[in-house]
């Protein structure tokens, strides 16, 4: 039994199909096959029920590929160990980012950090967060960019920053008039959210839950302010912009999405303490490469406002 065979068994629960497993790991599937059938072979049991489609563990397939996985997780461990003695950072890694953080946080730092660490190969994906949540579980991803709390015993959250919520309003908009802005201002009815599965739309969401004189409901898929026979479902914070500085309403943004030039005359600050989102970097509870985790934290750190970082400033707002 080879550590490349349990890789191999990993793969093929993880993805349910030979072809794609062998994808994953950079072979040809006729190598993947011969090494898996090798591996059942030397077991004496069959791991996989390949009358299934898709394909799926046995009973006794499941057990195996759960211990398989505990391995890995040593395997992994000892080879940062030894990392973490060298002077640098190398290898591969894969890193899921949520929509509403990828546009504006990755493009700042992302150039500097691969070129501090040339020998690092960094993949990075743009996901939702539950699914950041299940490929950090499966180790198909490595590390997660994203909002938190998560609440989850399977994963570590390094907390990096607080990103403030803004009002962004068409100019006529009486919100915009507001001083001081609380979140009891904010109107479902003329909200412009994102549609379900963004973690940002449920943190709208639960903005306006705070308003006690908050009146209407905001529809399932959240089509925004009346503008007619019309039900928009957006999935991009730069979309919804659009749709408020040509149409009626307003929506809630981040504040790292705020264009300084076209952006100025639609955006209104909450007072203090505003409500905020906290951003982490996160890594299930086995991983081990710290190092990694201590220099993209501080590569990001460096790109966002100082003021970030002062939680005292901020309310959190609940994203589930």
């Amino acid at each position: 039994m080879s550590i490349q065979q349990l890789k191999y068994l990993i793969a093929l629960d993880d993805h349910r199909h030979f072809g794609l497993a062998a994808k994953s790991c950079y072979v040809a599937q006729p190598t993947l096959t011969t090494q898996f059938k090798k591996l059942e072979e030397e077991l004496g049991i069959q791991l996989m029920d390949r009358q299934a489609n898709p394909i799926r563990p046995t009973r006794i397939g499941e057990k195996v590929i759960a211990q398989a996985r505990l391995v890995m997780d040593d395997v992994a461990g000892l080879y940062s160990m030894l990392e973490d003695e060298s002077s640098s950072i190398t290898g591969t890694y894969v890193m899921g980012i949520i929509p509403t953080l990828a546009p504006y946080l990755l493009p700042l730092f992302i150039r500097s950090f691969t070129a501090d660490f040339p020998d690092v190969h960094l993949i990075v994906r743009e996901m939702q967060s539950e699914q950041i949540m299940e490929g950090l579980k499966r180790k198909q991803l490595d590390v997660g960019l994203l909002v938190t709390p998560l609440e989850d015993k399977q994963l570590r959250e390094i907390p990096l920053y607080y990103e403030p919520f803004l009002i962004y309003a068409s100019p006529e908009e009486q919100i915009l008039q507001r001083s001081p802005l609380l979140p009891k201002h904010v109107d479902p009815k003329s909200l412009w959210i994102l549609q379900q599965g963004h973690c940002f739309r449920n943190q709208m969401l639960n903005i306006c839950n705070a308003a006690p004189s908050s009146s209407g409901t905001v529809g399932e898929n959240g089509s925004g302010p009346d503008v007619g026979s019309f039900t928009f479902q957006a999935g991009s914070i730069e979309t919804l912009k659009n749709m408020v500085r040509n149409n009626a309403g307003y929506t809630i943004i981040p504040e790292m999405s705020v264009h300084p030039v076209t952006d100025k005359n639609h955006i209104k600050r909450f007072a203090p303490p505003q409500p905020a989102r906290e951003v982490s970097l996160v890594v299930s509870k086995s991983f081990t490469r710290e190092k990694l985790l201590v220099e993209l934290r501080r590569a990001i750190l460096k790109v966002v406002p100082e003021d970030f970082r002062k939680n005292e400033r901020y309310v959190g707002v609940a994203w589930r």
